[in-house]
């Protein structure tokens, strides 16, 4: 279903968000629609693969989509690359409230979808915020720390993570200023995979971002989502956000929630367009958040 493309500016704590909305061309007049809010993954931004495909799938089921850059990210303004969970909350949060206002969405029916890193901020604003009735959540995860320890795996890429973060700790005490990391120094990304990050996307980030991402717990908070439905889908395979952190945001929730683990997709599996994934989606969403 072709769409209309609105690019639109939302606030978010005195920060402009940019932001499109994807309108069914067959909205009528005064009709209100579900909506379903497109969050990135770390360091990423709302023209990725992953958002594109998102965003064109759900509008040609009949939902209002809409792509949003957290602050620091994208087109936003704010602080470039600092990436901070409750700060991505706080933006979420602000993007439902603007979605609320308008015209053509009902405000009793905004689903959270988010990749990766926006996933589980995903999980943590539903579990915070009842104006999220449905949560998608691609490739989150549940721990901080545990996430951590398992992209860094073997005791000498524990130490040298944690060595980062003891410096960064120090900088900061010493001199009052964070100092700067690497994105794969952060998250550990394969070659094969760096494909999906492009360009546009942030590659250096502050130690804040590492450290507070390490003390980021959404499994804590994922059973306070319930009644609300949840779908959770994983690579069984994901060889940037391992699957464990999946498995425990299932086992931490509460009815309803589903879990698929698909073994023919890697981490960035909506910009794959691998039928069985829009198969799986799209039985969810008719069963729980139907257009």
């Amino acid at each position: 279903m072709p769409s209309k493309q609105e690019p639109v500016a939302i606030d978010s704590d005195g920060l402009k968000l940019s932001a499109v909305v994807h309108v069914p061309s067959d909205l009528k007049p005064g009709e209100k629609r579900a909506a379903v809010l497109i969050l990135h993954g770390f360091g990423g931004h709302k023209d990725g693969p992953q958002q594109r495909w998102s965003s064109n799938q759900f509008v040609a089921w009949g939902y209002i989509a809409v792509r949003l850059d957290y602050r620091g990210c994208g087109e936003s303004e704010g602080k470039r690359g600092w990436t901070l969970p409750m700060e991505q909350v706080a933006d979420t949060r602000n993007a439902m409230t603007y979605l609320a206002g308008r015209t053509d969405v009902d405000a009793s029916r905004i689903c959270l979808l988010g990749t990766s890193y926006g996933a589980s901020v995903a999980i943590w604003t539903a579990a915070a915020d009842e104006r999220a009735c449905a949560v998608i959540s691609q490739g989150g995860w549940a721990n901080g720390e545990r996430k951590a320890r398992e992209q860094h795996a073997s005791p000498e890429a524990w130490k040298k993570f944690s060595d980062m973060l003891e410096r960064g700790r120090a900088h900061k005490a010493k001199t009052g200023e964070s100092m700067m990391v690497d994105r794969y120094d952060v998250v550990p990304v394969p070659e094969h995979l760096r494909a999906n990050i492009d360009s546009r996307s942030i590659f250096q980030f502050p130690v804040d971002t590492p450290i507070e991402t390490f003390a980021f717990h959404p499994g804590d908070m994922i059973a306070k989502v319930a009644p609300r439905p949840i779908l959770l889908m994983h690579a069984a395979n994901d060889r940037v956000t391992p699957v464990n952190g999946a498995i425990e945001l299932f086992q931490a929730a509460k009815q309803p929630c589903e879990l698929y683990l698909m073994s023919d997709v890697d981490h960035f599996m909506f910009g794959e367009d691998n039928p069985r994934v829009i198969h799986f989606v799209k039985d969810w969403l008719d069963r729980y958040f139907p257009a």
